[in-house]
Parts: structure tokens; C-alpha cells; sequence
């Protein structure tokens, strides 16, 4: 079998409409000197296996084209009709991982053959994965292709970043694009974490949908969840440990700024559990206490002694803090009023949630006895 095609063939089917034939491997000349492997689905070691108990309806085209990439791969080919058969299958079926693998393969090969600089075969490929990752936005196989390539640049393509956000705007919360983006600010942590470049790239997402809890997670992962991870990893152990020992510097000017951060938004959207939650962890990585934050918390109930049963209060979230507040400072029927009234009024649903908080609340002012 031959392991090399010319460079001069080109790296897709002039004709693709004659790829929608059936066959089209089994009666292309190029394909000649190739004897395909079908997929035997019957039990294994049997001379005879038969048909499988349950066939998965594979279309006549996609197994034809499986059959020949079993033969190539069982002899390693990397040429350019091979790196043709991968986008082939790709198109059929984008999930199939083996595909993505070997295709790496093959183009690592082809670049080191035809003597082109891994800098421009990867822009290239990308060039290419452009519009198969706009067909497929929730494909996480064509994510992790990607990240192989780019982690193969020694710097951050000035196309990435807006391709990122190309990529979000037909979905803002998908998992396999932040994950990406993530793993972009670890890799290139110059310009991404170093600048003011990805700050305000997220701040743009949380400005156009304040409840996007994608990008409120990715903000704190820019701010500081990317020196956290580094701790993790270098110490052992989870995030709530890595707190506790103490040893991450803490920018006080960061920490005001995205408490202000947080609260401004807060006042935007009172009902709005991201930014609540995001202010919680600014204030565990600073080891600042949630009473703290009572004044700001009692002015979206109406006030220290406002009627939590009534309209002056504007966030349920607000009640659920003062009634951590209230029990961390010892007032033990404030705490409860607060859960009453969640459980009575403003989240009914989870009211077995709240008498349980309060039922604690009483335990912990007998013990305060």
C-alpha cells in the first residue's frame, strides 16, 4: 500500500457531489490498492461470527468509507488521500474521536513530509474547522481538535479570541467553548490574564445578559481562579482547602474592585443568582466574613425591621444571606424570620430546605445558651 501521495493533489474532492454515489471508494482509481476491512459486529474469535444481535443502521455511504479507514489505519498511511477520507467521515459523523486522532496524525506527518511550518499547517486546519464548529456547536471532539493544534503555537493567533466569540454568540453558555477559552487562559496567560484584554471581553457577555453564569464563572476564573488552579495543582488537595491554608495573594484593590463589581450588578438584577454567588467567592478567597456585607444585604429586604412578608423585599437571595448573618452574629430570631419567610413566601418550593436551616438555627442557639 502506498504510505505517500504527491503534494501536488489537493487536500479536498474537486467533484464532492461524487462522493454522495454509492460506492465511491470501491470504483476511484485512487483507492484501487486498497482492500477495505468491514465491520464485523457478530461475537469476536469466531471464524463465522453472523450478524450481531443489534446492528447500529449504519448508511451503505459511512460504512464504505469506515471500511477503507480501517485498512489505512491498520498500516499507519498519512497522506493526503487519507487526511481526504478523515473530512470525509467528519462530515458523516463530526463525534467519531478515532477519526479526529488519526487526522492529528496525518497532518503531522504531511507538514514534516512537505516541509510546511506547523505555524502555518495548523492555521490552516483551523481555517478549515471554521465552519464544521459552526454546524456543530455542542461538538466537544472538535474542541479538543482544536486545542491539540493550538497548543502547538508558541503564541496566542490574534484570530482566536474573536473566533471564541463568534462561536458564543450563537450559544453564550456552551460548556465545550468556555472549557476551550479556559484552558486559551492558562496556555496563553500573556495576553489573556496579564492584560485587560479578557476582562473586558467578559464584562461585554455579562453587560448583554447579566444572568450568562458562564461568563460570571470565567470572570472569576480571570481574576483569580486561574492562581487557584495552579495552587491545586501544584499542593494537592481542592479549592476550600487551598483557602484555608492561606498562602495565595490576595490584591486588595482586585477584591474591592470586584466586590463593587458584584454589587453593582446585584442592584441591576436583584433575583439574579449569578452575581450573588460570584460575590460569595470574591469574599471567601479574601477570607471576608459574609456579615460583612449585612448593610448592603438589609437594604433589599426594606430594612433592618422591615415585614419580610411583604413587597419591600426584592431578593430572595438577599433573605437566604441575612439568614447566615443573623446566626453568624447571634441573632437567632432574626435568622429565623428570614427563613420563615422563605419558606412561607418567597421560595415555597424548597420550604423543607428552609425549616431544616431553621430548625439548625434553633440548635445553635440552645448550645449558645
Amino acid at each position: 500500500m502506498s504510505k505517500a501521495q504527491p503534494s501536488a493533489v489537493p487536500s479536498r474532492p474537486k467533484n464532492k457531489s461524487a462522493k454522495k454515489r454509492e460506492p465511491f471508494y470501491a470504483v476511484s482509481p485512487r483507492w484501487s490498492d486498497v482492500s477495505p476491512i468491514p465491520l464485523i459486529e457478530g461475537p469476536p474469535g469466531q471464524k463465522d461470527p453472523g450478524p450481531a444481535l443489534a446492528t447500529i443502521a449504519y448508511s451503505p455511504r459511512y460504512s464504505e468509507a469506515m471500511s477503507y479507514l480501517r485498512a489505512v489505519m491498520a498500516v499507519n498511511e498519512f497522506s493526503r488521500r487519507t487526511l481526504e477520507l478523515t473530512e470525509d467521515i467528519i462530515g458523516m459523523n463530526p463525534a467519531h474521536y478515532t477519526v479526529w486522532l488519526y487526522r492529528v496524525k496525518i497532518l503531522k506527518a504531511l507538514w514534516e513530509s512537505e516541509g510546511t511550518r506547523t505555524e502555518d499547517g495548523v492555521m490552516a486546519e483551523l481555517d478549515w474547522l471554521e465552519e464544521i464548529s459552526e454546524r456543530n456547536l455542542k461538538n466537544y471532539q472538535i474542541w479538543h481538535h482544536r486545542q491539540l493544534l493550538v497548543s502547538l503555537l508558541p503564541k496566542l493567533p490574534t484570530t482566536e479570541p474573536e473566533f471564541v466569540a463568534h462561536i458564543l454568540s450563537f450559544d453564550s453558555k456552551n460548556y465545550h467553548v468556555w472549557t476551550y477559552r479556559q484552558w486559551l487562559c492558562r496556555r496563553f496567560p500573556d495576553p489573556l490574564l496579564t492584560t485587560e484584554m479578557e476582562l473586558q471581553a467578559v464584562d461585554a457577555l455579562i453587560s448583554e445578559d447579566v444572568r450568562n453564569n458562564s461568563a460570571w464563572n470565567h470572570r472569576y476564573f480571570v481574576c483569580f481562579g486561574a492562581d487557584e488552579l495552579k495552587a491545586i495543582e501544584a499542593e494537592g488537595g481542592n479549592r476550600k482547602e487551598i483557602l484555608a491554608k492561606g498562602g495565595l495573594v490576595v490584591d486588595e484593590d482586585l477584591v474591592e474592585r470586584e466586590i463593587n463589581y458584584a454589587k453593582d450588578h446585584i442592584a441591576w438584577a436583584p433575583q439574579n443568582p449569578s452575581a450573588w454567588n460570584y460575590l460569595k467567592g470574591v469574599l471567601q478567597r479574601a477570607a471576608i466574613s459574609v456579615a460583612d456585607m449585612q448593610v448592603f444585604c438589609e437594604g433589599f429586604v426594606g430594612g433592618r425591621h422591615a415585614d419580610l412578608m411583604s413587597d419591600s423585599v426584592r431578593s430572595s437571595h438577599a433573605l437566604d444571606w441575612l439568614a447566615d448573618i443573623y446566626r453568624l452574629t447571634g441573632h437567632f430570631d432574626s435568622s429565623k424570620r428570614c427563613l420563615h419567610a422563605l419558606a412561607n413566601k418567597w421560595d415555597p418550593v424548597r420550604r423543607k430546605y428552609w425549616d431544616f436551616r431553621a430548625k439548625q438555627v434553633d440548635e445553635e442557639a440552645r448550645e449558645d445558651q
